[in-house]
């Protein structure tokens, strides 16, 4: 019925013609070349000044008509057209020749995981019904939920496997509302998952350019069905409430970042370390990796799990046959796909409520550490750090925790990376003796002096002159984007654009945390944006400074923590003080004192001070 309504048509094109290039430029360029080859110099040289001059205007008319075009009607379609113009969008690149070899290797390299697994047998419904919620009736969604969900899809997402674009569903919002909200209310009063929707088109995403191991250097994402994500976010809006997420779990959790969690993991490593009147102390930190987290995810495990959390009987029945005859096949550009394969575990990186199924199955991951070890533990995800305080004349006991959670991962039937699960000392008292390197079975752990956690360089001297230089290391690289916007002569605002959105991010990536920065640090970055906005032709004080910016990250990142009573870092800052008098402001923040600069410019203290 789509193909008769909305067929699809052929449309020729010229890929070798440069876009600017005109019918009236292609008969000037011939009447050149005619010229020349009857040998009529004079009027060839005349025909060469015209092709010039017409291409030197159509290039610039071609620029400024794009760049001026839709910024208000269409913004998306806008950045697209400057970013491509200024060659900051990524190269799509051609299929390869042998496209139906390589899609049927990767499809095995992704289900590489599962071919020796023992999964755990489903549980029945009568096993774990004491654990959960009796519902006669689950909740159902109103129509007017599922048009707001409709109306806001974004339409540039891709297309699952029953070929019904996003776009589709967005502009018939209004018409296709009804007979949706019949699919998701039978979905949800049934306890059944539409057999349709299980069926996954993983696009393989490089992690590292140019990828050069398949099994390591690929993330599989899966392209669902618009309707089965729609269905899920109506699901986990309705039963979000029954899933209780410990505060440590940063990752998919309202009012949670990699901010929040960088923020409360260094925090208390800069307060330990500190001149204390308890004296300096040592870190120990663990940064656990695990193998194909996602993929290695139980079923049945999962499924006792969320029984234990107490969630409704029908949205425990209606996960189980989410979970339940799952398959997927890669599909390449180009629209080469490969052979079907069962999915017997794992949760599918792509569809809504999958990272939320993920949170619960490792929920549990700390219980598995005794209590008086007292340790400290932040998930992101799959991304696991611990760390414990070492005082004067004790020693570590990571190796025990270590321990623990590989025999938790074992018991969960994951399995922990032994190459990129590392440990770091913190300490800058020479009295506390650095700890033996820790082993997982036989193979040792990597001790590190630096490491990249969530998209931020931490080094063992709580310095952030690493991270530093591996951003601006990125920015200049990024600074071409800006020589191309002036090349192609685009307006400054352009220009401004691009550096706002393509290299300005890239200097301010989790700026809370490591805002507080010497003054050759702060220079170093500042010299970033001056000779970017050189490049584009202002001057420097065209923008706020980016000190100035990282203050006002930091004070809105702090007001967060202050508000929220939950909040890991919420513990760092002082109560309220309360006035006695009759004055304007009532209630202030006492002052945070400390012993070192180290401390005095990490995120709480240094906030602190500015509010």
């Amino acid at each position: 019925m789509l193909d008769k309504s909305l067929p699809k048509r052929t449309v020729r094109a010229h890929p070798s013609d440069k876009p600017w290039m005109t019918p009236r430029i292609k008969h000037e360029i011939k009447a050149r070349q005619k010229a020349f080859k009857s040998g009529d110099i004079t009027r060839y040289k005349l025909l060469c000044d015209k092709v010039t001059s017409l291409v030197s205007n159509a290039k610039k008319n071609y620029y400024q008509l794009k760049a001026e075009g839709t910024r208000e009607t269409n913004p998306a379609k806008w950045y697209k057209t400057i970013f491509d113009l200024a060659a900051a969008n990524d190269c799509n690149s051609q299929p390869p020749a042998d496209a139906a070899d390589l899609a049927e290797r990767l499809q095995q390299s992704f289900t590489k995981p599962w071919q020796n697994a023992n999964p755990t047998e489903i549980p029945d419904v009568g096993e774990i019904e004491h654990l959960l919620k009796n519902d006669t009736s689950p909740p159902l969604p109103s129509i007017g939920q599922i048009k707001a969900i409709l109306k806001h899809l974004n339409p540039r997402k891709a297309t699952g496997s029953d070929d019904i674009p996003p776009w589709l569903l967005k502009r018939y919002h209004e018409e296709l509302a009804p007979v949706i909200h019949n699919i998701i209310c039978s979905s949800i009063s049934q306890a059944k998952y539409p057999t349709l929707y299980k069926h996954a088109l993983v696009t393989p995403v490089p992690k590292i350019y140019p990828p050069n191991d398949m099994d390591n250097d690929f993330r599989q994402i899966s392209v669902l069905p618009q309707l089965a994500k729609v269905l899920e976010s109506i699901q986990l809006k309705l039963n979000k409430g029954d899933l209780k997420i410990k505060d440590n779990q940063h990752a998919f959790t309202h009012g949670r970042s990699t901010v929040s969690a960088l923020a409360s993991i260094t925090q208390n490593w800069f307060n330990k370390t500190e001149n204390s009147r308890d004296g300096r102390m040592g870190i120990h930190a663990l940064f656990i990796d695990f193998c194909k987290a996602f993929d290695l995810v139980d079923h049945g495990l999962l499924l006792k799990k969320l029984a234990k959390m107490n969630v409704s009987k029908s949205f425990w029945l209606w996960t189980r046959c989410f979970l339940e005859g799952k398959s997927q096949q890669v599909k390449l550009q180009g629209a080469q796909l490969s052979s079907i394969r069962p999915c017997p575990s794992g949760v599918p990186q792509g569809s809504v409520i999958s990272p939320t199924l993920f949170n619960v199955h490792v929920d549990d991951l700390e219980d598995c550490i005794p209590n008086y070890l007292d340790i400290n533990t932040h998930k992101y995800a799959d991304d696991c750090t611990q760390d414990e305080v070492i005082p004067y004349g004790s020693t570590s006991n990571m190796q025990k925790v270590l321990d623990a959670i590989n025999d938790w991962a074992h018991r969960n039937k994951m399995k922990l990376n032994t190459k990129k699960t590392k440990d770091m000392w913190i300490c800058f008292k020479a009295a506390i003796p650095e700890p033996p390197h820790l082993k997982i079975g036989d193979d040792t752990i990597e001790r590190v002096k630096s490491f990249k956690l969530l998209g931020l360089w931490i080094d063992n001297t709580l310095k952030w002159n690493t991270h530093i230089d591996e951003i601006a290391r990125r920015a200049n690289k990024r600074l071409f984007y800006l020589r191309e916007c002036r090349r192609a002569d685009l307006p400054t605002n352009v220009g401004l654009t691009c550096y706002e959105s393509k290299l300005r991010p890239v200097l301010e990536y989790a700026a809370p945390v490591w805002g507080g920065l010497p003054q050759y640090l702060t220079d170093e970055l500042e010299s970033i944006q001056n000779r970017s906005l050189k490049i584009l032709g202002l001057p420097p004080d065209s923008l706020q400074s980016l000190e100035q910016r990282r203050d006002k990250l930091s004070i809105r990142e702090y007001e967060k923590i202050i508000n929220d009573e939950t909040h890991p870092c919420r513990k760092y800052i002082p109560d309220m003080v309360t006035n006695m008098y009759d004055l304007r402001t009532p209630k202030t923040l006492p002052g945070i004192f400390s012993y070192t600069k180290r401390h005095e410019l990490s995120f709480i203290p240094r906030t602190n001070s500015l509010l």
